[in-house]
């Protein structure tokens, strides 16, 4: 590859854009929420239980609806996981870190449909695909 002057300016753009994602309210909300996350002892415990109970999910899991404890195992894991997820703490740092990926979605989208609008762009949202994909041959009406 030959680095130029084009080369540097634009990882110097990348750069300024990379710093002023980083300065986003998005961002910095997703920031506190982690840290309240990793800090909060009772969402610890929670997450320690469901760990517990995967690792007793998956031994029983090899036998499946044979295993005796198949349906205790499976609603117990249910349930902690539940209780898990539906802590608030878990719940808004789920929501903040759902905010950035769209941000980081929509920058993604905006960057190659300026380049090109054949550019293929794997964003996870659904809501950022404006062409049908299916590459199947289902002759579907999409």
């Amino acid at each position: 590859m030959i680095y130029d002057d084009q080369l540097f300016n634009v990882l110097d753009k990348a750069d300024e854009l990379n710093r002023l994602i980083l300065e986003s309210m998005r961002y910095q909300q997703y920031r506190e929420d982690q840290l309240e996350l990793q800090q909060n002892r009772e969402v610890d415990e929670l997450r320690r239980q469901v760990l517990r109970l995967k690792e007793r999910y998956d031994e029983v899991m090899r036998f499946g609806r044979y295993h005796p404890d198949y349906m205790e195992t499976l609603l117990a894991t249910r349930r902690a996981k539940k209780a898990y997820d539906m802590h608030p703490v878990v719940a808004k740092a789920k929501k903040s870190e759902m905010e950035l990926q769209t941000l980081l979605d929509e920058v993604l989208v905006i960057v190659s449909r300026a380049i090109s609008t054949e550019v293929k762009v794997e964003s996870g949202n659904p809501f950022f695909t404006t062409e049908h994909s299916c590459s199947g041959g289902c002759s579907c009406s999409a």
